[in-house]
């Protein structure tokens, strides 16, 4: 291999290597970057949901647990990691 070669390949390893973390790791860093911050910013009142699909309204943060109204009367506790959305927009409860 002669040195043209060699420094050709080292700068489409690098090239590669930049596209790779702008497509893959960037787009991480900036998810987790939201969540963490939604996560910090939640307040009693808050309508979330859970990675299981429950909807409810916050009543109170005691550390890393949660405690969310899930139905009138019944509250469950979470992890701050198993909420994955805070709701803008209110959802109605089904009536049936």
């Amino acid at each position: 291999m002669s040195s043209s070669e060699i420094t050709s390949f080292i700068v489409y390893m690098v090239l590669i290597g930049g596209v790779f973390y702008f497509l893959w790791f960037r787009p991480q860093q900036t998810q987790r970057k939201k969540s963490t911050e939604m996560l910090a910013a939640l307040a009693p009142g808050d309508r979330l949901m859970t990675a299981g699909g429950l909807i409810g309204t916050l009543r109170s943060v005691d550390g890393d647990v949660l405690n969310i109204e899930i139905a009138p009367g019944v509250v469950g506790q979470f992890t701050k990691r198993a909420i994955i959305e805070r709701m803008t927009e209110d959802v109605a409860p089904v009536d049936e």
